[in-house]
């Protein structure tokens, strides 16, 4: 079974902006600006290989992030209620 990370498993970057924007820093959850929630993402998913040291990621860049596994996500069975009630 592969190791699940940022960079192996999710299939969206946004989701990812969403955890962090929501969720950290975890003493104030929800308190990072815009800004510096991009540049927490963009760090680390250049950390796993997704964004070249380079790479800007911003609201205009980060939908168009292509995840490594996008094209072969499968939900976990026990979330599959999630995506069938739609």
């Amino acid at each position: 079974m592969p190791i699940k990370t940022v960079g192996s498993y999710g299939p969206y970057a946004t989701t990812l902006f969403d955890y962090i924007r929501r969720a950290m820093p975890y003493t104030d959850p929800g308190s990072l600006s815009a800004d510096d929630t991009y540049a927490v993402a963009a760090y680390i998913l250049n950390l796993n290989g997704v964004l070249p040291d380079d790479g800007k990621l911003d609201r205009d860049t980060l939908s168009k992030v292509q995840m490594p596994n996008h094209d072969g996500f499968i939900p976990e069975p026990e979330f599959s209620h999630f995506t069938n009630s739609r």
